[in-house]
């Protein structure tokens, strides 16, 4: 089976019948049986265009009279992002389009060929002479309404820098498991492996790597985790004394958990409350993978927890909330293009509720944190605003965003707030 053609009906998948591009992909691996380059080939060209699909639609619009079938549309976008992104030979790209195109219907080879020599032919197409909206748009392929929304929180220069960052391929981000090794056992297992990796300020036992390490001996053991390094801060944030009783409102993948789990060096005890079964499941697996022995997950509704523990339960409460996860769309990249406005107001009411149900639980002079992955102001800044209006026990002990662009990581929002009084 031609890789092309695998990787144009999973594009079709992802943009027109409502896939996520990392299920499509795990799919499309167990489907067929590919070469390691085939599959490395097929994630480039499906992630590559899914990410890019208005940029590429407005570089192919001039040659094209009509509105075209879906599947010769996703062909023609698929053949420009190799054209223009990837460090493919023309003729290869070219030939390999018409070829697909000739196996589905011959009168559309021609069609293919013509279109896309005209292509490479013609000087590229800029993006001079729009508004920022426009351009912000079309040049990194975000839905108009979503760049007129983030609008609001931060000026061009600023969320131009965003986008451009999560066009960017990001470093992978691995946390070193303290339970089962030391940052200095990990950096020499790697120096004597000639893999490539870099110190992050912004975390203790974060290291970014020039290579995929989900395979490697060191994450097969437990001694590393893969976890994003801004993800990684809301642990430290924290600061969790070695026996506090801590819940995490919304546990799942457990990451976090376990990241505390390490800072308490398995003491106190972790509350890790999750509303779906397999992803409970899934926890339990990574925590004895890690060596983590001080979680106790639970299957419950973060909005529930209050019906079943006392006020004043615990030293700290993560809110890890859900959110619109407008940081991760440079690796999520078929986010952008799901999400609504109405899903994004969905969510922020979803966040009020939980917090509404749950300010009671930290003790005096314990800690909440609330976190999410997103960028939107609504969901992060305002949202704190919001809590510490309705409860004013709490103040804030430590706010932090953190925008793609300036720390070479996800976006994230972390606040540290303390409750003062009963």
């Amino acid at each position: 089976m031609n890789p092309r053609r695998i990787a144009m009906d999973a594009i079709e998948r992802i943009l027109y019948k409502g896939g996520f591009s990392n299920i499509v992909i795990n799919e499309t691996f167990h489907k067929y049986v590919l070469e390691d380059k085939e599959k490395a080939l097929i994630t480039k060209i499906v992630l590559g265009t899914v990410e890019n699909k208005m940029t590429l639609e407005y570089y192919i619009e001039p040659f094209l009279k009509k509105k075209q079938k879906t599947w010769i549309h996703i062909l023609l976008i698929m053949s420009v992002y190799q054209l223009v992104y990837l460090n493919i030979p023309n003729a290869i790209v070219v030939n390999e389009a018409v070829e697909i195109a000739n196996n589905r219907d011959r009168a559309i080879g021609s069609f293919i060929n013509a279109v896309l020599r005209n292509f490479l032919r013609a000087p590229r197409r800029g993006f001079e002479g729009m508004d920022d909206m426009t351009r912000l748009s079309i040049e990194f392929s975000v839905p108009a309404w979503l760049v007129a929304y983030l609008l609001k929180d931060y000026d061009v220069s600023t969320l131009q820098a965003i986008f451009l960052a999560f066009s960017k391929e990001q470093k992978n981000a691995i946390r070193i498991n303290t339970l089962k090794t030391t940052k200095k056992d990990v950096k020499n297992i790697l120096d004597q492996e000639g893999i490539i990796y870099f110190d992050h300020p912004l975390v203790q036992n974060g290291l970014q790597v020039e290579q995929n390490m989900l395979h490697h001996p060191l994450f097969e053991e437990g001694k590393i985790t893969i976890q994003d390094i801004s993800s990684q801060m809301v642990a430290e944030v924290l600061d969790p004394d070695e026996d506090a009783m801590i819940l995490d409102l919304c546990s799942a993948p457990g990451g976090k958990d376990a990241h505390l789990a390490a800072l308490m060096n398995n003491g106190g005890s972790i509350f890790a409350c999750d509303i779906y079964e397999h992803k409970i499941n899934l926890m339990k697996s990574n925590f004895k993978q890690l060596g983590v022995e001080n979680v106790k997950t639970q299957l419950i509704d973060a909005r529930q927890v209050y019906l079943h523990v006392k006020e004043e339960s615990f030293n700290d409460v993560l809110a890890d909330l859900p959110c619109s996860g407008l940081g991760v769309m440079g690796h999520k990249v078929d986010l952008k293009y799901h999400i609504t406005h109405q899903s994004i107001q969905e969510v922020m009411d979803l966040q009020k509720e939980i917090l509404s149900k749950t300010y009671m639980l930290p003790k005096v002079g314990g800690h909440l944190i609330i976190s999410t992955c997103t960028i939107n102001k609504g969901e992060n800044e305002e949202l704190s605003q919001w809590f510490i209006k309705q409860y004013p026990q709490y103040q804030v002990v430590r706010e932090i965003m953190l925008l793609p662009h300036e720390v070479e990581s996800d976006g994230f929002y972390i606040c540290k707030l303390r409750r003062n009084e009963a």
